[in-house]
């Protein structure tokens, strides 16, 4: 790819750091992270209430815009892993993000219904399979060794957005109402979103003529040519989805997502349900983002020393766990607890999934291949809010829905056990050669 198509500042700039330049690409990534709070859904849970208090309007109606959001995710998965492969995150994270702000600005002034829902559906969708999605991958495309550490920084940045968000999105409701916190969450995604990539972004190391790590080139083969960009490992998508280890991936992890996310967009409204005042459930969801950012280092340290199907597998199996003692939480320190505890394992389950396809399958094809790990987390993302709130509008409260999610991270975790590396069948061409 040609310089001027990567942009000029991020190639000077590459050559006269001090460090490798991946890691500016993981400080702009966990920017742009921080900056899509509005379409996380331990944000848009802090709307739930004063949602359900100035239009009447159910639980099941205002999830309802996650899960048309989460529909669009799964279909742009493939399109926009494919796109980052091919042009990187520069042609799609500048975009997602100002699409982000302009749909927080709308919301500001919608009071009906069906174009909350619609509108929502459209941040939902901008946020997450246009900003997060893309910077997750591009990480993983900067780094090989050093692929765990830099994925724990890109989380931990990411999740300064999930950490200040709640409380501040809650005190501004308090005094000057939904509009405003609008509004703020639309700046926030421009101003973090759009320049920092655009000007700073490039595909991947070899775009500038670097490798993965910063590692020093290795040596010329028998005609005189370094390696090029494609490492001889990588899988192409058709070979990557004819695995059964991609698909245990994929719905595992879709499983898991639906469980998460149907805590997370409801647990405001059910710690106030069991008594707990609505500014303290505001800091729990807080607590919820720093169990998040202390999970993403933790997870991402160990990735690279521990297996990362081992990581994912023992999540999985945690998650059963936490969502029966959720159960329980009627007081603050309950609550507290769990909501770190739990923000702990979504740290590792944003990130690792993508690590395993890349320690699987190459960087070469990571977009298009993560792509379909998309599809399911989109499906899951959009359902869990909407399974949780039926169920609840159904029986009156929550218990069924967390004991649902209970099971289906259980069967995640027995998935994980058969999601064994995949041995790649060469062609005739690639075994003589």
């Amino acid at each position: 790819m040609e310089a001027s198509a990567i942009g000029a500042i991020a190639q000077r700039l590459s050559r006269v750091t001090p460090f490798y330049y991946g890691w500016v690409i993981v400080v702009i990534a966990g920017l742009a992270n921080a900056s899509r709070v509005s379409s996380a859904v331990e944000v848009s849970s802090v709307f739930v209430p004063a949602l359900t208090e100035e239009y009447g309007w159910s639980k099941t109606v205002i999830a309802s815009g996650t899960t048309i959001g989460g529909i669009g995710v799964m279909l742009a998965g493939p399109f926009v892993g494919r796109i980052l492969d091919r042009y990187g995150s520069r042609a799609v994270v500048p975009i997602g993000a100002t699409l982000t702000g302009l749909g927080c600005f709308v919301l500001a002034g919608v009071t009906v219904a069906p174009m909350f829902i619609v509108v929502y559906a459209f941040v939902r969708l901008s946020g997450q399979a246009f900003v997060q999605f893309p910077n997750q991958v591009t990480v993983a495309k900067w780094f090989s060794r050093r692929r765990g550490r830099a994925s724990a920084l890109l989380v931990g940045l990411g999740a300064t957005g999930l950490i200040t968000a709640p409380v501040a999105v809650t005190a501004i409701i308090g005094r000057y109402g939904m509009g405003e916190a609008w509004v703020a969450l639309g700046v926030l995604a421009i101003v973090l979103g759009v320049v920092p990539t655009l000007v700073l972004g490039a595909r991947r190391p070899e775009d500038l003529g670097l490798l993965p790590d910063g590692d020093e080139a290795p040596p010329e083969d028998a005609n005189g040519q370094a390696p090029g960009g494609v490492e001889p490992d990588d899988w192409t998508l058709s070979e990557a989805v004819r695995t059964p280890t991609l698909w245990w991936v994929a719905i595992s992890g879709g499983l898991y997502s639906l469980s998460s996310t149907g805590v997370g967009f409801h647990q405001l409204a059910y710690y106030v349900e069991q008594g707990i005042s609505r500014g303290t459930a505001a800091a729990v969801v807080s607590t919820f983002a720093i169990g998040l950012t202390t999970g993403g280092i933790t997870w991402g340290m160990l990735a690279d020393r521990v297996s990362v199907r081992a990581l994912i597998t023992l999540g999985y199996a945690l998650a059963t766990g936490l969502m029966l003692a959720l159960l329980g939480a009627d007081t603050p320190p309950e609550a507290f607890a769990i909501s770190f505890a739990s923000g702990l394992l979504v740290g590792g389950a944003l990130s690792l999934p993508t690590l395993l396809c890349a320690n699987y399958f190459g960087r070469g094809n990571l977009g298009a291949i993560s792509g379909i790990l998309q599809m399911t987390r989109g499906v899951s993302l959009g359902s869990g809010p909407v399974v949780a709130a039926l169920i609840y509008d159904f029986t009156g409260g929550y218990a069924r829905a967390f004991m649902t999610f209970a099971v289906l991270c259980a069967v995640a975790f027995v998935m994980m056990l058969f999601a064994r590396r995949p041995v790649r069948r060469l062609s005739p061409a690639e075994a003589v050669g």
